[in-house]
């Protein structure tokens, strides 16, 4: 079981264990509710969205079949909530929010809990990776916020949502890829795989080999393959074999950048491309463990 952070455990003193299955609005047993804070039930229209909400898309059919239950069972878990002026946000629970409105109830569940801009914001990431509602972009972009809105440092970020910094790192990354390719992430056309396999070769070949992923349905192991026999080779001197050049590919993807060997005569060098000191730790780390 996953290590958890003093996030992870302040959530689920407030809302139970966010790791949680996704039909957790089906009718269970004893259910028991340990919140250290009172649940209450307010009107839906006092509650606003959760401006810090990384999640960007919802699939309308689990919504509606969410309603449902909703309908037949009723809200069985609290949202979260904090106070906004004359009403309050939402902070996690936008599923059951959503679904709530759909329902057509009039009053939700909540807890009420006093969290400030970034707890805010580390939550709603947290309950979403945790219940792998995000896709890696808005993971990305996530991590980004806290970033940028409130001064995390990669390491900050690692361990505010649990994760590895060399894991941190590699979401960031995606986000330089070009729009072209972080709207099929996005749109869940290509993988994470694929996207971090493309962060190895520039931005014009890559477009190009996002075309080949579509029109092909190219797996991972594909395009690496691709990737390799269109390296270019200048002379039989130069030229590198098959081994190396898969090893490469391999290491570019493993690593999450750039990753050349020139070899000659069982001697030679690895070089590794990074962006950034906070890139550079975290490519250290991954490759010392």
């Amino acid at each position: 079981m996953a290590k958890k952070t003093s996030l992870n455990k302040g959530l689920e003193a407030l809302l139970g264990d966010v790791a949680e299955s996704k039909n957790s609005e089906k009718p269970q047993k004893n259910v028991k509710k340990e919140t250290k804070e009172k649940s209450s039930e307010i009107l839906l229209s006092q509650i606003r969205a959760n401006q810090y909400q990384p999640r960007t898309s919802f699939d309308q059919k689990k919504l509606e079949e969410l309603a449902e239950s909703i309908k037949k069972h009723g809200v069985i878990q609290p949202v979260l909530v904090r106070k906004d002026g004359k009403g309050f946000e939402l902070v996690a629970g936008e599923r059951r929010f959503r679904a709530a409105k759909l329902a057509k109830l009039k009053k939700i569940p909540v807890v009420v809990s006093n969290i400030s801009d970034v707890q805010s914001l580390e939550i709603a990431i947290l309950e979403n990776i945790q219940r792998e509602d995000l896709n890696p972009l808005e993971v990305a972009k996530g991590y980004q916020r806290l970033k940028d809105e409130f001064g995390y440092t990669q390491e900050a970020v690692a361990k505010s949502v649990g994760k590895p910094r060399s894991s941190v790192a590699n979401s960031l990354r995606l986000l330089t890829l070009s729009p072209k390719i972080q709207v099929e992430i996005d749109k869940g056309v290509i993988s994470e795989g694929h996207a971090k396999v493309l962060l190895s070769v520039d931005g014009v070949k890559a477009e190009q080999l996002l075309m080949r992923i579509i029109s092909e349905n190219l797996s991972v192991r594909d395009l690496e393959k691709q990737i390799t026999e269109s390296s270019p080779q200048t002379s039989k001197k130069e030229k590198k074999s098959r081994d190396e050049l898969n090893l490469e590919s391999a290491l570019s993807s493993r690593i999450g950048s750039k990753v050349t060997i020139e070899d000659k005569d069982g001697k030679g060098k690895m070089v590794i491309k990074y962006y950034s000191y906070e890139e550079l730790d975290g490519i250290i780390e991954k490759i010392s463990h």
